[in-house]
């Protein structure tokens, strides 16, 4: 065989290796087909959001925020449990939900915890598939507040006033914290950044809503919070409740 024969062969077979190279590093993309269907019942966001908030409450021992003691206490129905956020199986829940939201250390300059009840909401959602172009991940309430304010009228999540705006199972209840900060806001136009907290409702019955939130007493914890003859929220004491971020039926595909 001529060298130039040899060359040609030599070029040929190489070319053939390097086909077979790419054709293995790179799979033919498989489209699904469209229109299918799931067979079974797939739970909206909002049940997804409230299941996973149920969930975590149980991990914590179900406990009940009863705000007619002052200063506030966690009843267990459970019998007699300590559920606190620095216990080593509820802190990695605690943890889990930090990183879902943030980058930021999540201990203070004194080693302790930094309040973690905005960053429990970010985690509910973003575990129930809301993306972020819906619900901007941080760990203060009042962003996400204030993306909800700004949002238009087709958007998931839309801030409503407490005093007009009848919750249901899904939304989240908003209320400023703080003494000071409390008697500065105290009506839904006075609005502004500052330090708030957010529960999500989770069930509501004629009188009264179940509320679920993270960092309430130290751990993820159920309020119960009356309703007025017209279906509005009553504050109780610690949450002047003035915002209801309203939590519209937007599903996104599977």
């Amino acid at each position: 065989m001529t060298r130039s024969l040899f060359s040609l062969s030599l070029g040929l077979i190489l070319l053939q290796i390097g086909c077979t190279l790419i054709a293995v590093d790179q799979p033919p993309r498989i489209t699904p087909a469209e229109g299918i269907k799931p067979a079974f019942a797939v739970p909206t966001i909002r049940e997804r959001m409230i299941y996973l908030a149920r969930q975590e409450w149980i991990l914590f021992g179900q406990p009940v925020a009863d705000y007619t003691h002052q200063p506030p206490v966690l009843i267990y129905s459970t019998g007699e449990l300590n559920s606190h956020e620095t216990q080593p199986p509820l802190f990695s829940r605690v943890y889990l939900y930090w990183y879902a939201a943030s980058s930021l250390p999540m201990l203070g300059y004194e080693g302790e915890l930094r309040p973690w009840s905005g960053a429990f909401i970010i985690w509910l959602a973003r575990s129930a598939g809301v993306p972020e172009s819906d619900l901007p991940s941080t760990v203060l309430h009042w962003d996400y507040i204030e993306h909800a304010l700004s949002a238009d009228r087709n958007a998931r999540f839309i801030a409503r006033d407490a005093k007009f705006y009848s919750p249901k199972p899904g939304d989240l209840l908003c209320a400023p914290r703080e003494e000071g900060f409390m008697h500065e806001v105290n009506a839904f136009t006075r609005l502004r950044r500052g330090p708030y907290h957010c529960d999500i409702v989770v069930e509501r019955r004629p009188n009264e809503l179940d509320l679920i939130g993270g960092n309430v007493l130290d751990a993820v914890s159920l309020t119960h919070v009356a309703l007025d003859a017209q279906g509005y929220v009553l504050p109780i004491a610690g949450r002047p409740w003035q915002v209801v971020i309203e939590q519209k039926e937007i599903e996104p595909k599977l």
